[in-house]
């Protein structure tokens, strides 16, 4: 269920959780990404630090922050003054379908797991790194307007052919719109519609 304002004492522990939070490469290019968007309503799926919520809430109207992880939710809302109703939630299960977006965001965990490390759900997307983008994928699409997008960040470490695979199946069209090289992978924003178009909101 939504709510505005929340109250929780944010103790050391948290405060060094909020911190792998902290934007980066990804978030940045997302955030480019977003300059052609505008609408009435918009989602993001894993708010994470906020920053891009904080963008969303420049251009659209209405907007709508996700994140499993409550602390982060409330993090967000004690530093933050953006008109935003906040949702603890894995991916955008919990959301009624009744509320249409025109823009649903994600930049989710896309590492592949190794079985040598601790599992880290921040990071890691699953045994491919893809399945998470994947699931919030699916659960995204019965929110999203006729004519709006998907945008979902992935990285060239996870299995993209997997991802591409599941768009497909779903009958969605995709186009890649932004990308960053970086020294070890490659840093990708998929543009995902239920149209093969260039899908421009305002």
């Amino acid at each position: 269920m939504p709510y505005k304002k929340l109250n929780i004492e944010l103790d050391e522990s948290v405060l060094r959780k909020i911190l792998r939070y902290q934007p980066s490469d990804d978030t940045y290019l997302m955030l480019d990404s977003l300059a052609r968007y505008r609408g009435k309503s918009a989602l993001e799926i894993g708010i994470g630090s906020g920053v891009i919520l904080t963008e969303l809430s420049k251009r659209f109207s209405v907007v709508v922050g996700t994140d499993i992880d409550y602390a982060a939710l409330s993090f967000f809302n004690q530093s933050n003054d953006v008109e935003a109703d906040l949702v603890c939630c894995d991916g955008a299960k919990a959301l009624a379908t009744t509320q249409k977006y025109d823009l649903i965001v994600s930049n989710p965990p896309y590492l592949p797991f190794d079985d040598n490390d601790i599992f880290d759900r921040t990071i890691y997307g699953g045994i491919i790194g893809s399945e998470t983008a994947i699931e919030f994928l699916k659960s995204a699409i019965c929110l999203l307007r006729q004519h709006g997008a998907i945008l979902i960040l992935l990285s060239s470490l996870s299995n993209l052919s997997q991802f591409y695979r599941e768009v497909a199946l779903l009958g969605l069209s995709r186009r890649t719109i932004s990308r960053k090289k970086l020294f070890f992978e490659t840093l990708l924003v998929e543009e995902i519609s239920f149209f093969h178009q260039s899908v421009h909101i305002e």
